[in-house]
This record gives C-alpha cells, structure tokens and sequence, in this order.
C-alpha cells in the first residue's frame, strides 16, 4: 500500500515536472517571438523615420524650386513685356525710316528738276538775269538767291541721307537687342520646362512616400498589436506557472515552510550568481530615494539610466548615459534567459533586473527609486554588460 502511494506520489510530482517544463518552453518560445515582432517593429519605425526624413527633405526641395520657378516667371514677363516693347520701337524706326526714305526721294526730285531748269537753259539765264535787272545790286541779289537755292538743295538732301542712315543704324541696334532678349526668353522657357518637369517628379515622389508611409505605419500598427498580444500571453503564462509554483509548494511539509523563512517579495535578487546577482543587490540598497530627471545620484536622485549607469560604475563598468543608448549597446538576451543584474530596456526607460520577474528602477518623481513587475509594460530589449 505504502508503495502504490509513493508510486503515485512519484507520479504526480513528474507530472508536474512536464507541465512546468512545458510551461517553461512556452514562456521562451513566447518571448522568442515578441523579441522577433519587436525587431521588425524597430526595422519598421526605422524605415518610417527614413521615409518621413527623405519625405520633408523632397518637401523642402520642392519649396525651393517652386520659389525658383515663381522667380522665373516672373522675370519671364518682364522679359516679354520688354520684347513687346522693342517691337513697337523696331516699328517706329522703321516707319521714321520709310519717312526718311520718302523725304530724302522728294527732295532728290525737286532739285533735280531745279538743276534741269536752271542749268539746261545755258548761260542765257545769266545774260537775261543781268538785262532784266534793274541794278546791279539786283543782278547780285538774284544771283546769290540762286547760289542759296542749290546750297539749300544739298544741305537738305544730305540732311535727309544722314536721318536715313541714323535711323537705319537705330532699327538694326533695335533688332540686334530683340534678338538678344527673344534667346534669353527661349532660355527662360527652356528652365521653366525643366522646372515644372522637376517639380512634377518631385511631388510624384511625395505620393509615393505618403502611400509608404501608409503602409510602414500599418505594419507597426499590426506588430504593436502582436507584440502586445504576445505581452498579454507572456504575462498569463507566467501567471499560470506561478499558480503552479505555489501549489507545489503548499504540497511540502509546514515544518519546512515555517524553517525557510521568507523575504518581502520583490525586494531580494531572485537566482544568478556572481557578478550579476552583485549589481541587483547592490541596487536594491537605494529603493526609496528620490527621481531627479537627469540626475545620476543614488543618493540624492537619478533618472532610470543615470539610477543604472551609476550602479554599474560602481563595479567599474561604463555603460551609455541615456535609455536609448544603453538599449543599442551591451549583449542583447532574450527575457526568458535574462539574470539578475541585466538591464531591461523599455520603449524610453530601464530597470535593473532581479530574477523572478521583478526589476528594480528609478520610476517616476512621484514614486522614486522602487520594485516593479518586469512586464508592467512593452519590453522592447534585454542587454548585459558584465
């Protein structure tokens, strides 16, 4: 009889052996696959932090150019405005040169038909410009008025030559300048095309990023919820195997029980040995000093990684001022294989780690330097430094 019950008793104990066992490798394979959704949680944050940089610097660009193309127009239309200009002067050159032309032939004409009158009649003119005369003096006078008439013809018709040509001149300087501002316009269109082609390309690409975006901001959404999904199955996994532990422990003797004593739970380093186990109860000693935000004081107050950077420079070891870089440096671990003495990185925060789930952390400035329950939220790392 007394065989059949430890037989039985035999039994049970390894079937609680399975059953912890088994829940032991859920709890791992568990933090496996939340450390796994929560690498490509990261690698997502960070190509959404790449795309939002590559995002507002297509944005800045696009400023730029834009202000560029609002300059080119509007140096476009003056430009235009200056080759209507020079139109409107190109033709009245040429209607002052036509007039010019017209003058210049006139008068061509009329001397001509001065000289054909004068001179085609021989010298009787002179002989009946003296017979007539009523003195000399008048025989001078008419003489001299005929010396000033074809004077005056070729004056005039010099005259004439010098404002055709002067004008001639003008209307191709005219000319020479439109063409010069009819190349600058073509340049301008030629800039504007490119332009508005390079600012097209450009906000093609800023629909692309936000259609990106888009899409990296679902995919984090979805890890987020499967990270704490996984959190949540973590945390009732590890419930249940405590639920177990402690029924297996009112299975032993009262004798047993009562000669073990206890310590107040949460505040005593649970496992590890060494080096590691040195640092947790070393950080234990500061439990209910003050928070001070930037502060690396143990006594007087520190912030959560000034509270770890100075524990672990008591043992001569550097680690990162800040969260973040206490997260990217050290031995990543895995939750399940993490010591007393390792830091629990936070999205923002981290705590000294103690065994058995608990951690300790400089908090909050309400709460100070205090206990916790590792999995009070999202851990995002677990890393050593020893």
């Amino acid at each position: 009889m007394k065989k059949a019950i430890r037989f039985f008793a035999a039994l049970l104990c390894a079937v609680q052996l399975m059953g912890m066992t088994a829940e032991a490798s859920s709890v791992s394979d568990l933090q496996n696959q939340k450390e796994e959704s929560q690498q490509k949680l990261d690698e997502v944050n960070d190509s959404i932090s790449s795309l939002e940089s590559s995002k507002s610097q297509t944005e800045s660009e696009i400023s730029e150019l834009d202000s560029e193309l609002v300059t080119l127009l509007a140096d476009l239309d003056i430009l235009e405005q200056d080759i209507t200009n020079k139109e409107a002067e190109i033709a009245q050159a040429q209607e002052d040169y036509d007039a010019a032309k017209a003058q210049e032939e006139s008068q061509y004409e009329a001397m001509k038909l001065r000289i054909q009158y004068m001179y085609e009649q021989g010298n009787t003119s002179y002989v009946e410009m003296l017979l007539q005369a009523q003195s000399i003096t008048d025989f001078i006078n008419q003489a001299d008025f005929t010396q000033q008439v074809y004077e005056y013809d070729r004056q005039m018709l010099v005259a004439y030559q010098e404002t055709k040509q002067q004008v001639a001149e003008l209307q191709q300087q005219l000319e020479d300048e439109e063409e010069e501002l009819l190349e600058i316009e073509a340049n301008y269109k030629e800039q504007q095309a490119s332009l508005e082609s390079l600012l097209a390309e450009k906000r093609a690409q800023v629909e692309n990023f936000d259609a990106q975006l888009a899409e990296a901001e679902e995919q984090a959404a979805a890890l987020k919820a499967e990270i704490e999904e996984t959190n949540s199955k973590i945390k009732k996994a590890q419930a249940e195997e405590a639920k177990k532990n402690e029924t297996s422990s009112g299975s032993s003797s009262s004798e047993s029980s009562s000669s073990s004593g206890s310590s107040s739970s949460g505040t005593s380093v649970s496992g590890g040995s060494g080096l590691g186990a040195s640092i947790a109860s070393y950080a234990c000693q500061f439990v209910g000093n003050p928070y001070v935000y930037g502060g690396t004081s143990l006594t007087n107050g520190a912030d959560c990684s000034g509270f770890t950077q100075a524990v672990y420079a008591h043992f001569g070891i550097s680690i990162p001022r800040t969260s973040g870089g206490q997260a990217s440096s050290g031995t990543t671990v895995s939750y399940a294989d993490a010591q007393p003495g390792d830091i629990i990185c936070y999205p923002g925060h981290v705590a000294i780690y103690l065994g058995g789930g608990r951690i300790v952390h400089a908090s909050t400035p309400s709460t100070g330097i205090k206990y916790g329950n590792a999995t009070y939220r999202t851990i995002k790392c677990v890393k050593r430094y020893y």
